[in-house]
């Protein structure tokens, strides 16, 4: 049942003031754009998680060059909140990490030309939050909590076994109306896969319910899993870890892909993140999933866990352009403040983020002819077309004009996004050497200069 919020909005601002830092008057949120949200999550950052590191953070992304090639939103995952509701029922940030409250954050994120986002779940059993905090029931509270301290994104992850599709329809509506509730313009971004059901957000149609909705379970900083069996819970096995090439199958099979105004959220970017950082970070969780009691110690474990080769430089670049390929959000998770001048260079390329952003928002579809070739049509007529090897050994893809869909020319201008450098064909296109699990990104017009 909803709480009745006017009569608790003199109580509320009384305890935002004392929780969330004093309530001022925030910028009018950003009407949302056509195209896929950019920013950053500090779930894969192995941040912790502090006004000051999250203050970092924004800086970072303004000197890094991050904001200015279009990744604004800094969302807060799980582990911002105290772990209990205050006295009125409202979330609270946490007041050791976070002293001067998520109000003094969005201050600072907006007065450098960013934009705050934070994590929810109607029902937090697991996830690693608290049940106290869950939102269902709390949805009106919650909403304008979020607007009053000056949020501008919603992760909400429903974190929860039972996933029957009506209820989760009705719960994760109830908190789109509660946002429409507050007049702020907040973008809502929901996981209805973090249940027993990993394939609800490939097999329903959430663009009527949210802004954004995640394809399946977790991507995870690998290319395909090289362990051995990790016993009957391995989560690769069970799919509910996939690396990057299984990742991009399942997203290329959702039932509602990215278009204006609705994205597809293929999770968060593993360029940067190692396997071994996130094998690290996250060994509880890894280990209490496997329930292995006591029959393997934590360092054999380690061991086993760290034998799992890190993403390579051309499996990062393959990575990113699929997903800009998909027009897929592109949320980076690696800690920004001590990023590599590599990661950094990957993840601001404007060529490749400008095809993210199409205005057209199309998903590449493969070459019935050859499903190494990718195709994108993009809004002023030209294609992008995306040759990719998946296996061990280099290799060379071509195709032709006619095949990607391009219109009779005299001439085509390539341009290869990843070199920055243009040629001219007349009809055929090659990929050029491909390095293992390597790609190459053109965008072809049907002009010549």
């Amino acid at each position: 049942m909803r709480l009745q919020l006017r009569p608790a909005l003199a109580v509320l601002a009384v305890v935002l003031a004392t929780q969330g830092g004093c309530a001022p008057e925030h910028r009018q949120a950003e009407p949302l754009p056509p195209t896929p949200p950019m920013g950053w999550n500090s779930w894969d950052s192995g941040i912790g998680l502090t006004e000051p590191n999250v203050k970092e953070t924004i800086d970072a992304m303004v000197s890094s060059g991050m904001r200015d090639a279009g990744y604004r939103y800094v969302n807060l995952d799980a582990g911002w909140a105290a772990p209990r509701r205050g006295s009125n029922g409202q979330l609270q940030p946490d007041p050791i990490r976070f002293p001067h409250g998520i109000t003094a954050v969005a201050r600072y994120a907006h007065d450098r030309g960013m934009l705050l986002g934070i994590y929810a779940s109607p029902h937090n059993e697991g996830c690693s939050a608290q049940p106290a905090l869950a939102s269902a029931g709390h949805e009106s509270v919650d909403a304008q909590t979020f607007a009053d301290w000056g949020v501008d994104y919603l992760k909400y992850d429903w974190c929860r076994g039972d996933a029957d599709h009506d209820t989760q329809v009705r719960v994760f509506s109830t908190m789109r109306d509660a946002l429409r509730a507050t007049g702020r313009r907040i973008l809502y971004s929901i996981n209805p896969n973090s249940s027993n059901d990993y394939t609800a957000g490939a097999r329903y149609d959430w663009s009527g319910i949210a802004d954004m909705a995640r394809v399946t379970t977790d991507l995870v900083p690998v290319w395909r899993d090289q362990l051995p069996s990790l016993g009957p819970y391995d989560p690769f096995a069970s799919r509910y870890y996939l690396g990057v090439p299984d990742y991009f199958a399942a997203a290329n099979t959702t039932l509602v892909r990215s278009r204006p105004g609705f994205w597809s959220d293929a999770d968060m970017l593993v360029v940067g993140v190692g396997w071994n950082d996130f094998a690290t970070r996250h060994f509880s969780g890894i280990r209490n999933g496997l329930e292995l009691g006591n029959s393997v110690s934590d360092d054999q474990l380690r061991r086993v866990l760290l034998q799992q080769p890190n993403l390579t430089e051309p499996e990062q670049k393959t990575h990113l352009s699929l997903w800009a390929m998909m027009s897929a959000p592109l949320i980076a998770g690696a800690d920004i403040r001590s990023m590599s001048p590599h990661t950094r260079d990957i993840l601001t390329n404007r060529e490749l983020i400008a095809l993210d952003q199409d205005p057209k928002v199309a998903s590449a579809g493969t070459l019935r002819t050859d499903p190494r070739v990718l195709v994108k049509p993009l809004a002023d007529g030209a294609v992008a077309v995306a040759f990719m090897t998946e296996g061990d050994t280099g290799t060379t893809i071509t195709t032709t004009t006619d095949d990607v869909g391009l219109p009779k020319a005299p001439c085509y201008t390539v341009r290869d996004l990843w070199s920055h450098t243009d040629g001219t064909t007349t009809g055929p296109v090659t990929s050029g050497p491909l390095a293992p699990r390597g790609v190459a990104l053109l965008r072809i017009t049907a002009t010549c200069k």
